[in-house]
C-alpha cells in the first residue's frame, strides 16, 4: 500500500494542485471582480431606475441580433442586461447606469478572466468529453490517496499512537518533513475528503447515483429539469 500511496500522490498531485489553484482563484471571483472591475457599481440615487423596457431598448442596439435573457437591479451597482443563448452560442452582459441608462460597458463573457478559469478548472482547457474525464479520474486516484493515506498513518499500538501526533522540530530535515506530513496530513485529510468527494459527485454519474441512493436509504435519483418561461 506504501507504493501505490506514493504513486499515487506523484500521478494526482500536479492535478490536484491545479485544481487548488483555480479553485482558489474562483472561491474570490467576487471579491476580485468588484475590486477591479469598477463599472459594477454606481453612486445610489433618490429616485426610480429606468424602466427595464428602456435598458433593454438601449442594450439592444449595443448587440444587434441577439435577444436579451435577463435584466437585474440592485441598490448601489449597475443593472446587468445579460444576452445568453446555446445556439448559435453567445454570453454578453451590458452593465448600465439604472438611473440614467447610461452604457458602462459590454462585456463578452467568453473572454472574460473567470470564464476562462473555470472552463481550465472543468475541464483543463480541452473538450468536456477529453477534460472532464481526466481530472475526475486524477480526483478518484487522489481519494484513494487519502484513504490509503489514513491506513498507513493509523497507529498499531498505544505507543506509537503518540508519535503520530508529536513532531520532532530539533530533528534532521527528512525526519521532521516526515513528521510533518504524517502529523500536518492527519488534520487537513478530512477537509480533503470531504472536498474530493464533492468533485467525485460532480465529476462521475455512477458515483453521484451511488452517493444519493445511499445517503437517501435507496432511492433513485430524479434527473433535473429545467422549467424556463416563454414569454
Amino acid at each position: 500500500m506504501g507504493q501505490a500511496h506514493l504513486w499515487l500522490g506523484l500521478g494526482s498531485g500536479l492535478f490536484v494542485c491545479f485544481l487548488g489553484i483555480t479553485g482558489c482563484i474562483l472561491a474570490f471571483e467576487r471579491e476580485i471582480e468588484n475590486t477591479v472591475q469598477h463599472y459594477r457599481f454606481v453612486k445610489a440615487e433618490q429616485r426610480s431606475y429606468v424602466a427595464p423596457s428602456k435598458l433593454k431598448e438601449i442594450a439592444d442596439k449595443q448587440l444587434p441580433g441577439k435577444h436579451a435573457h435577463s435584466i437585474s437591479y440592485q441598490k448601489g451597482k449597475a443593472s446587468m442586461v445579460v444576452y445568453y443563448a446555446e445556439n448559435p452560442e453567445y454570453y454578453w452582459i451590458v452593465f448600465m447606469n439604472p438611473y440614467t441608462a447610461e452604457v458602462l460597458n459590454v462585456k463578452n463573457m467568453d473572454d472574460d478572466f473567470f470564464r476562462i478559469v473555470i472552463m481550465g478548472h472543468y475541464y483543463l482547457w480541452l473538450p468536456p468529453t477529453i477534460g472532464q474525464p481526466i481530472l475526475a479520474s486524477a480526483t478518484l486516484m487522489f481519494m484513494f490517496l487519502l484513504v490509503s493515506g489514513l491506513a498507513l498513518w493509523w497507529p498499531k499500538n498505544k505507543a506509537a499512537s503518540k508519535k503520530r501526533f508529536n513532531v520532532k522540530w530539533a530533528a534532521k530535515w527528512k525526519r521532521l518533513n516526515y513528521d510533518l506530513h504524517n502529523v500536518l496530513g492527519f488534520y487537513v485529510t478530512w477537509i480533503l475528503i470531504f472536498t474530493a468527494f464533492s468533485g467525485l459527485v460532480m465529476g462521475f454519474q455512477w458515483f453521484a447515483k451511488s452517493a444519493y441512493w445511499i445517503s437517501s436509504g435507496g432511492k433513485m435519483m430524479v434527473p433535473f429539469s429545467e422549467t424556463l418561461s416563454d414569454s
